[in-house]
């Protein structure tokens, strides 16, 4: 079982990755003016985050607790599954959508870190 501290976290991944999975597509290029730089950091993010959310759902059961791995993943599509219905286009601006899109790698990172730390 997941700490419940750091249980929002899983899902914000989820749907972090959901939005970059958009911006790679390119559903949010007619609305948003996305440079090489940002396009190239979101496009490593979203390679990057199988790898964190496959080590934190390794290290945050232990050798012993599956049900905390599981969580993880859970957790994870169910913040996929939000994009549905929550659009993080209509909640930010473009320029804070922008660096949204920059800073994904490190929010993806520091959020997976906190889970196998506190988890």
């Amino acid at each position: 079982m997941l700490n419940p501290v750091v249980v929002p976290l899983m899902p914000l991944v989820g749907l972090l990755t959901a939005n970059l999975n958009g911006l790679i597509r390119g559903e949010h290029s007619l609305s948003l003016p996305v440079g090489l730089k940002t396009f190239i950091l979101a496009s490593a993010a979203f390679a990057t985050v199988w790898f964190a959310l496959l080590v934190t759902a390794i290290y945050s059961g232990g050798e012993t607790n599956l049900a905390a791995g599981v969580e993880v993943l859970v957790l994870f599509l169910l913040g996929i599954g939000l994009y549905r219905f929550v659009k993080v286009s209509s909640i930010f601006g473009e320029q804070a959508l922008l660096w949204l899109f920059r800073l994904s790698l490190p929010l993806i990172l520091a959020a997976c870190l906190a889970v196998i730390n506190w988890g």
